[in-house]
């Protein structure tokens, strides 16, 4: 019986070590994302931005990209590659407005996305 209980007990303290860590590496991993389309929404909004700077995003995206799989849902990875890839096509054909508003929406997402995948009430009902 007391072994069943420390197992019991080891189980769940696994679960929530677990847990924690899912939510450090989600936020970590969308603030860094956020920081560089910040600075990508930055070089747009001046119509500085080239071709190179497109594909920086591009790569801290697919970096991040294969990881985030086992974490958040293939919806949420999928809208994220979109705005992404949209806004490195607009970018390369040099339309900032078009670019612009692709950015702010992926901007937008590395912040909901991971309240979504919080340990919080509304989220577990």
């Amino acid at each position: 019986m007391v072994k069943s209980i420390y197992s019991i007990v080891i189980a769940v303290f696994i679960l929530v070590l677990a847990g924690v860590g899912e939510q450090i590496y989600l936020k970590k991993t969308f603030d860094c994302l956020k920081d560089d389309f910040t600075l990508a929404y930055e070089k747009i909004q001046s119509e500085n931005a080239t071709v190179d700077d497109a594909n920086a995003i591009k790569t801290a995206w697919l970096s991040k990209k294969k990881l985030l799989h086992l974490f958040i849902s293939h919806n949420d990875v999928k809208e994220l590659d979109l705005w992404v890839f949209e806004t490195v096509a607009y970018v390369r054909a040099q339309n900032f407005k078009e670019a612009i508003s692709k950015i702010e929406v992926a901007i937008n997402l590395t912040e909901q996305i991971p309240k979504n995948y919080l340990i919080k009430f509304e989220n577990i009902l």
